[in-house]
């Protein structure tokens, strides 16, 4: 490092300043590298010895390097309480101090006081702070008299030095700032200083004078400003220094850089264990980019991984990039169980990559139908991972329904396919294993043991019961015939003469009869058929509703030829004779002696006398008829 020297510039002398400047020491600098010479901040002027004028300087290899640089010597200052910490003393004033009033100490304007905020001195000024913040300063309301001075105070200079004049102005209230003209012995010094809009904002007056042949300078700040609204400001930190002039130099030599060595980029698959070593005995410090120091350091994660290796000062880096490959994802799941007769895909598919089963398969996929363990391997980028399944084939469950079959209709049926453990879905809905059927069609039932199922159907068909009925007994004209058709041709017919087809044709009076058989059932009917040469046609009903309701409330006979003689009975199951009448208008009501007679089946008589020839006129009749209430 150079000594402390004082340079003649184009003042006429330097001061003779007390402390210095001081570049550093002597260094070492990396080949390769740079460095930064800083001159450190607060000087007026820079002068590096290639000519910069900035505070700081890059330097890219060995050399010897100086600085000139100027200011003022804050140790030096001349000032009396220029930062007002002795209150209102140490300086002369036009303006006098406060004397209160309606806002205030300082209500009135050309007065000054000593405080820690503007805001204490007048409820109008902005609560403004010193310089420095949590000093004193001076506070002023302007004077509407221009050219007075606000503070003076005069020092003992040396002839022929460059002194630094500097003070710090703020506004107190917005409107018409201050305007401060700055003077030594009578003489302006740089230009005047407006003061700021904007309140609490410090500014800076700076200037250099030259005391020439003087021994004695008195230092004068005047305010301009003659307007009474407004200009309030402060003063704060007023110094008057000697200008100085420092040189020092600073010697910087070069030295090679330690150059590791961590090899090529690093590509292993995802698990494969990776180290990263750097071998120099002579180094200084080792630095990982993970935080460790040691010479070797074991990777588990992918990314760019630097160590620096120091020696004598100087460090060289070297990095690489490790990479785990991905393995594949191989995932067949757990053990399977199919059903006989079924199969699985077991399935490793993973983009990009080859495949090989336990049999030599290449493909993605293997289709298995048979127990056994089921193994592949999975290779991407050749990272490879296996992955096995056991798969179990289970047998169907038993189920036989048997064979179609037929029930006669009322009847029933059980199918029965029960099974432990089974579980049991028909097709129409039920779900046990036992179930009764009475109505025929298609049963499906489906049973499932272990996951595994098995269908099976039978075809039920219900047998009709056979029915008859001939109807009730007619009379039937001479010459003339009526068929007698039976309703269903399902069931076996056999007539009272002995034929079996499903009609029969009546030609004379008698009684007819027919019995229909099955597998299931056997029934008769008959019925009484009487001729008449139909000169006299007689009617009469096989039902009537004795129910008061004036429709078909009576059962009577009906013909139109006149009778000499007519009877008519009505009897029950067992021939009692339950209503009689000898008049051919008179018809029965469903009486009997004891009431009203139950619904059912009743006989009846007829015995008539007509004018007519055939016969002698006598007629007899008889049949049934149903009582319907």
């Amino acid at each position: 490092m150079f000594a402390l020297v004082a340079l003649c510039g184009t003042r006429l002398l330097s001061a003779q300043c007390a402390g210095g400047f001081d570049l550093g020491n002597d260094t070492t600098l990396c080949d390769g590298g740079t460095l930064v010479l800083d001159a450190g901040a607060g000087y007026e002027t820079y002068l590096w010895d290639n000519g910069s004028t900035a505070q700081t300087r890059v330097i890219y290899g060995a050399g010897t390097y100086t600085c000139q640089v100027t200011g003022f010597d804050p140790t030096g200052d001349l000032v009396v309480n220029g930062d007002f910490s002795g209150g209102s003393t140490g300086f002369t004033s036009d303006y006098i101090p406060g004397t209160g009033g309606s806002w205030g100490l300082l209500s009135l304007a050309g007065q000054y006081a000593v405080t820690t905020n503007a805001s204490l001195v007048h409820n109008n000024f902005h609560p403004c702070t010193d310089h420095t913040s949590g000093g004193e300063m001076l506070v002023v309301n302007g004077a509407d008299t221009p050219d007075q001075s606000v503070w003076c105070q005069t020092v003992t200079v040396q002839p022929g030095t460059d002194y630094a004049f500097s003070a710090w102005l703020l506004s107190v209230v917005p409107s018409n700032p201050a305007v401060l003209d700055f003077t030594i012995n009578g003489v302006p010094i740089g230009s005047p200083l407006t003061a700021s809009s904007l309140t609490c904002t410090w500014q800076d007056f700076y200037a250099v004078w030259n005391s020439g042949g003087v021994t004695s300078a008195t230092i004068c700040i005047t305010n301009q400003n003659a307007i009474d609204d407004g200009n309030d400001f402060a003063l704060d930190d007023i110094s008057f220094a000697p200008f100085c002039t420092w040189t020092d130099g600073i010697t910087v030599t070069e030295q090679a850089s330690p150059t590791p060595d961590l090899g090529p980029d690093i590509e292993v698959c995802q698990g494969v264990p990776v180290t990263l070593s750097v071998a120099w005995p002579a180094a200084d410090a080792i630095g990982w980019s993970t935080g460790s120091a040691s010479g070797t350091i074991n990777i588990t994660t992918a990314g760019l991984y630097w160590v620096d290796v120091t020696e004598g000062g100087c460090t060289g880096r070297d990095s690489a990039i490790v990479v785990f490959k991905p393995l594949p994802n191989v995932e067949l799941g757990p053990p399977i169980d199919i059903c006989a007769g079924t199969s699985v895909v077991l399935d490793a598919s993973f983009p990009g990559a080859g495949y090989t089963w336990q049999n030599g398969s290449h493909a993605s996929t293997f289709q298995a139908g048979a127990s056994g363990l089921y193994q592949v391997t999975v290779d991407l980028d050749g990272c490879t991972a296996q992955d096995a399944v056991q798969v179990t084939v289970q047998d169907l469950p038993t189920l036989e329904l048997g064979a179609d079959t037929a029930i006669c209709d009322g009847t029933s049926i059980t199918l029965d396919a029960t099974r432990p453990g089974g579980i049991y879905q028909w097709a129409d809905g039920p779900t046990t294993g036992v179930r009764t059927v009475t109505v025929g069609g298609l049963y499906r039932l489906v049973v499932t043991e272990g996951g595994c199922s098995r269908a099976d159907s039978i075809m039920i068909t219900v047998i009709p019961l056979p029915t008859v009925d001939l109807g009730p007994d007619f009379l039937l004209c001479e010459g003339t015939y009526r068929v007698l058709e039976l309703e269903s041709t399902l069931f076996s017919a056999s007539w009272q003469d002995g034929s079996t087809a499903h009609s029969f044709t009546v030609t004379g009076p008698g009684l007819f009869g027919v019995t229909l058989s099955n597998a299931c059932d056997t029934v008769s009917d008959s019925l009484s058929v009487v001729t008449d040469r139909c000169d006299c046609p007689i009617y009469v009903p096989n039902a009537f509703t004795p129910d008061a309701d004036d429709l078909n409330d009576g059962f009577l006979p009906l013909f139109s030829c006149e009778v000499t003689h007519y009877l008519f009975r009505v009897y029950d199951r067992w021939g009692r004779i339950l209503w009689s009448s000898t008049n051919p208008h008179q018809a029965w009501d469903g009486l009997s002696s004891s009431g009203p007679v139950p619904d059912g089946l009743y006989n009846w008589t007829l015995s008539i006398r007509t004018n007519t020839v055939h016969d002698g006129g006598n007629r007899s009749m008889q049949g049934h008829m149903v009582v319907l209430r």
